[in-house]
C-alpha cells in the first residue's frame, strides 16, 4: 500500500502526517522556553542555546498492530478531526489536547514553530528536545496516557539518549548530570541499564535502556475485535517473549515446516543519529534569516532546504521545515513508516546539528550496509562541515526482528496462529537477521579516533567519532 502524507495545521499548532499499511505516523512541531516564536532567541537567552538534545522513545507494543484502543467507544472532538481520522489506531486517537497537556510537563509547547520533535505511532512515541527542557519528568504522564488509552499495564521497551551537553550548568536539577537522569529512570525502570560510550574527556554519548518486556493489553474488546486486530491472541507470539532464544524461534517454525528462502524479511528496527559540533560558519550563513531566505518560517525553511543540499538526502519524503529569527533551522520528516529529523544551532561560539533517521524505504540509502551509512554521512556533513561528528547505529538483533515480524504477520494471518509458508520463511529469515552492524566505511575528509561496538541483550550498537581531517 503506497504511503499517504499530508501538511495539517489545526488552529496554532501544525502537523505533518503520514500513513501506511499498519503503522501511522504523526509529527507534532513543538517549541521549547528557550527558542520562542523568534528562534533560539527569547527573553531567557543567555546566548549559550543548548543544541544537543534529550531523546525519549517510549514503545508500549512491539507493532503497531498489536496496539488497541482500550477504550473504542472514544472519540475525537472537532480539533482532531482530518481525512485521516478513520484510519487511526493505538496512541494515535489520544486528543491532541491531552498530548499539549503532557508536554507543558516538560516545558515543551505545541506551536507553529519547531526546535524539537514528537513522533506519534499507534504502539509507540519519540519525544526529542533540545535547550534546557526537563523531558524525563513526562515519563509518568506518558505511562498514564497508555494505560487510559491502550490499557497497557506497562512498557514493552524504552530507549533514552544523548550526547554530553555543552553547558550542562544551565539545565534544570534532573538533567544537570547523568547521575541523577538514571536514577530518575531507575526509579521507574528497575531492570534499565545506564550507559555512557566514547571518551570521558572528549564528546560521548549517554544511553539508557529496558526491555523488551511482556506485555498485556486488557482492554474492553469484543473477541472478534481483538482476533482481528490484535497478536495477542496468537500461540506464536505468546511464545516470542522477552526470554525467546532463536533456536526457540527456529523451532516454532520448523515444527510448520519452513517456507522456501529469499522471503521477506523483518521489519526493520534501526536508528542512525549523526551529531555534529564546530560548524562550518560559510554553510551556516544559510541557516540565518536572510541566508539562504530573508522569509522566516516554513517558506525559509524550504529555502534552506533546497540551497544546502537537505532536500536531495530524503527526496521522496514529506518534510515541514522551519528558519528561524534570527537563526536556527529545524525539520521532520516522514517517508514510508520511517521519520527523520533536523535541528541546528548555527551560532559560532554553540553551533551545534543533528540528524536523525529510521527511514528503511529508500533505495539509495540502506541502513544496514556499511556503503548506505557511509552515503548518509557524507551526504550529512557536506551540508554543515562539521569539525567533529559522533556516529551511532542502534539495530534490533535477531530475537527482537522476530517479534516485530511474527507480531505483524500474526495480524495478516487473521490472529488464528497458523502462520503460511512466507510468514515461516519471513520469521526464519528475522532469527538470522542477528548479525552485527557493519563496520563504519572511512568518511571522506575526516579521520576515526574513536570506535565502540556494544552487544546488548536485543540490539546491537555501533558508535564512531570522527574529527575533520586538515
Amino acid at each position: 500500500m503506497t504511503g499517504l502524507s499530508s501538511s495539517l495545521k489545526v488552529g496554532d499548532a501544525q502537523y505533518a502526517v503520514s500513513v501506511t499499511d499498519n503503522t501511522q505516523a504523526e509529527t507534532m512541531q513543538l517549541c521549547t522556553p528557550t527558542c520562542s516564536t523568534n528562534g533560539t532567541h527569547s527573553d531567557g537567552y543567555t546566548g549559550a542555546f543548548e543544541g544537543p538534545e534529550k531523546l525519549l522513545e517510549m514503545w508500549f507494543a512491539p507493532t503497531g498492530s498489536a496496539a488497541i484502543c482500550a477504550d473504542p467507544g472514544a472519540e475525537l472532538c472537532d480539533e482532531d478531526q482530518d481525512q485521516w481520522s478513520e484510519l487511526r489506531s493505538g496512541l494515535r486517537l489520544v486528543p491532541r489536547a491531552v498530548w499539549r497537556d503532557m508536554l507543558d510537563l516538560v516545558h515543551c509547547q505545541v506551536l507553529s514553530t519547531l526546535e524539537s520533535s514528537f513522533f506519534v505511532y499507534p504502539h509507540k512515541l519519540v519525544l526529542k528536545t533540545c535547550g534546557t527542557t526537563t523531558l524525563l519528568y513526562a515519563i509518568p504522564r506518558i505511562m498514564e496516557i497508555a494505560h487510559r488509552y491502550l490499557g497497557a499495564t506497562g512498557v514493552y521497551q524504552v530507549f533514552y539518549s544523548r550526547k554530553n551537553f555543552m553547558f550542562p550548568d544551565q539545565q534544570e536539577e534532573l538533567h544537570r548530570s547523568w547521575e541523577k537522569e538514571v536514577a530518575y529512570l531507575d526509579a521507574h525502570f528497575p531492570d534499565g541499564s545506564a550507559y555512557m560510550i566514547g571518551k570521558t574527556n572528549r564528546d560521548h554519548w549517554h544511553v539508557y535502556l529496558c526491555g523488551p518486556y511482556e506485555t498485556t493489553f486488557p482492554c474492553a474488546l469484543d473477541d472478534d475485535t481483538t482476533a482481528n486486530n490484535s497478536a495477542e491472541g496468537s500461540p506464536l507470539v505468546h511464545a516470542l517473549s522477552r526470554t525467546s532464544s532463536r533456536s526457540t524461534v527456529h523451532s516454532l517454525i520448523e515444527s510448520a515446516g519452513v517456507g522456501s528462502p529469499g522471503s521477506p524479511c523483518a521489519p526493520s528496527d534501526t536508528t542512525v543519529e549523526i551529531l555534529m559540533t564546530g560548524l562550518d560558519p560559510a554553510r551556516m550563513r544559510a541557516m540565518y534569516l536572510g541566508g539562504a531566505s530573508s522569509l522566516e518560517g516554513s517558506l525559509g525553511g524550504k529555502a534552506v532546504e533546497r540551497a544546502t543540499g537537505i532536500a536531495d538526502i530524503y527526496p521522496d519524503s514529506a518534510s515541514d521545515s522551519y528558519l528561524f529569527t534570527p537563526c536556527g533551522f529545524s525539520l521532520n520528516g516522514l517517508q514510508g513508516d520511517g521519520y527523520y529529523t533536523i535541528h541546528v544551532t548555527p551560532e559560532p561560539h554553540c553551533s551545534y546539528a543533528s540528524f536523525e533517521t529510521t527511514v528503511a524505504s529508500d533505495s539509495a540509502i540502506d541502513l544496514n550496509t556499511s556503503a548506505g551509512v557511509k552515503s548518509l554521512v557524507e551526504q550529512v556533513t557536506a551540508v554543515f562541515g562539521a569539525r567533529s561528528v559522533t556516529v551511532t547505529v542502534f539495530r534490533a538483533r535477531g530475537d527482537t526482528a522476530a517479534v516485530l515480524a511474527g507480531s505483524e504477520l500474526a495480524v495478516v494471518d487473521g490472529g488464528s496462529g497458523k502462520v503460511s509458508g512466507m510468514a515461516k520463511a519471513a520469521l526464519l529469515a528475522a532469527a538470522d537477521a542477528d548479525t552485527v552492524p557493519p563496520v563504519f566505511a572511512s568518511v571522506a575528509g575526516y579521520k576515526s579516533v574513536d570506535r565502540v561496538l556494544y552487544e546488548f541483550d536485543h540490539y546491537w550498537l555501533r558508535y564512531a567519532y570522527y574529527v575533520k581531517a586538515d
